[in-house]
């Protein structure tokens, strides 16, 4: 599939200030042809895309409306736009980091994993709520972040699975992580600039 989202067109598209008529009033043929024959269609994608990353961003979104969005962007931009596109959401790259430090808890516990004291009988039921959460997570999900401070308090799900199979030593540089970046995410602690919402550079 081609990608409808480069880089090579979100940086016209900012050029133009997001301004279709601007562009075709220039008539600038290597521009218009970096677009082909889905100019108006890819700017009318790069332009919805954009408002709704601005109202992710805003917190005003539901977990299934960024979820779609997030996984639409996905398949309709390439890996450098993507990564372009999902910076105007100032919390996503500390989504992501969370994301992480779950899959590093991921990557610790095996099928024979001691998860009693952690309130699981198995840890293959363990596994299965961790794998929603990290899900839920790389959606940037508020709700879940605010369940995963729970499971990261001492005494909590974390602490005595870490303690129960050997890792414990890890558990304090993991939780201390989570817990930076749960306060700068829940305390909107961004140098949010002034730029419209279409801008990039």
């Amino acid at each position: 599939m081609t990608n409808l989202i480069t880089k090579n067109k979100l940086k016209i598209f900012d050029s133009y200030g997001g301004n279709l008529d601007e562009l075709l009033k220039t008539n600038k043929s290597a521009e218009i042809e970096t677009f082909g024959k889905s100019l108006e269609n890819d700017w009318k994608i790069i332009s919805t895309k954009l408002q709704n990353l601005d109202h992710i961003s805003k917190r005003l979104a539901s977990y299934d409306f960024t979820k779609q969005t997030l996984n639409e962007l996905e398949h309709i931009a390439d890996n450098e736009s993507f990564e372009i596109l999902t910076n105007k959401i100032n919390f996503y790259n500390d989504f992501q980091k969370i994301r992480k430090i779950l899959e590093h808890i991921k990557s610790l516990t095996t099928n024979e994993s001691d998860t009693l004291w952690a309130g699981y009988k198995t840890a293959e039921l363990f596994l299965i709520d961790l794998n929603k959460d990290i899900e839920k997570i790389k959606f940037c999900d508020f709700a879940t972040l605010d369940r995963l401070e729970i499971e990261f308090a001492p005494t909590s799900t974390y602490q005595e699975l870490s303690l129960s199979n050997g890792w414990g030593y890890k558990f304090s540089r993991l939780a201390k992580n989570f817990d930076n970046l749960h306060k700068k995410i829940k305390t909107n602690n961004y140098n949010t600039d002034k730029k419209y919402w279409w801008k990039f550079w």
